[in-house]
């Protein structure tokens, strides 16, 4: 992975994390936020509480739907921590998903699943840039599940398992074709 997370991918990557949760998060903030690497995005004021994200997926594992839940599991597993006064975070979590979830379709406009709709929904989440996903994909920046068959594997590994996995199921011959939707940036057909 350290070819993917080279310098100026890691600073891009932390910026554009940075400039995230400032959209999650917007000032004015009655609190700080800490990254990993100690960058900062600092409160309005005398802070009540900081929430310190300790590694780069610590964002996909708290807000991984349904969120009360990835929430619950991030702070167990330490995939984040909060310093200071724990009860200020609980009505910061209630207005974030009042105002987040509501109106996250609230910038969508038209029918349902009519082209420009359905345009803006994948632009909205997709075109983040490379540097966020990999911040916490694997080198070929594989957007779905590894395959873990001792539980000892990293991520790369796992990547690699679920491909081997896939192509071997399927008995690929050469000369075969593969045809994968959503492929996102192509690493199963790549492998294949």
């Amino acid at each position: 992975m350290s070819d993917v997370l080279s310098s100026p991918i890691r600073t891009a990557g932390l910026k554009n994390t940075l400039s995230l949760l400032d959209q999650l998060f917007p000032p004015p903030r009655k609190f700080a936020i800490r990254l990993w690497d100690g960058s900062e995005l600092p409160s309005s004021g005398h802070p009540t509480f900081a929430l310190i994200l300790n590694h780069p997926g610590a964002l996909k594992r708290m807000f991984t739907p349904p969120v009360e839940l990835s929430l619950g599991e991030a702070f167990i597993y330490g995939d984040f921590e909060i310093e200071g006064d724990i009860f200020s975070v609980f009505s910061l979590m209630d207005d974030f998903a009042a105002r987040s979830f509501s109106t996250s379709s609230a910038h969508l406009r038209g029918a349902v699943h009519s082209l420009q709709r359905d345009r803006d929904a994948i632009q909205y989440h997709y075109d983040v840039g490379n540097d966020f996903y990999a911040l916490w994909l694997d080198r070929d920046l594989q957007y779905s599940c590894g395959y873990f068959p001792t539980g000892t594997e990293d991520l790369d590994t796992a990547q690699e398992c679920k491909m081997e996995h896939i192509c071997r199921k399927l008995r690929l011959q050469a000369g075969e074709r593969l045809l994968d939707i959503g492929c996102g940036w192509g690493g199963l057909a790549n492998y294949a």
